[in-house]
């Protein structure tokens, strides 16, 4: 393996990652480690985002779920009370 750098370039991204740029000289097998480490780094992370958006959906529609749980809840309630006024007035009109 050449020790020596040809070519090292970085620079931060706007969303906090830093791009790096090397440029060596390496055997095939090292190079194709190194690649196949940042595949699998990068594969990693595209899971770990995919995941982190398949639970914040499930969140979601957990939410959703309990707050249409609870409008029926209530529209019962609200329905018993009425029934319930609705035969006292009845009751009061006889």
């Amino acid at each position: 393996m050449s020790d020596e750098i040809i070519e090292l370039i970085g620079s931060d991204s706007p969303n906090g990652h830093i791009r790096i740029r090397i440029d060596l000289e390496l055997p095939h097998d090292q190079a194709m480690q190194i690649l196949q480490t940042v595949h699998d780094y990068k594969d990693q992370k595209q899971k770990e985002e995919a995941a982190k958006m398949r639970r914040d959906e499930a969140e979601r529609r957990k939410a959703e779920a309990e707050a249409r749980k609870a409008a029926k809840t209530e529209a019962a309630k609200a329905k018993k009370s009425g029934a319930a006024k609705g035969s006292s007035d009845d009751a009061a009109k006889a």
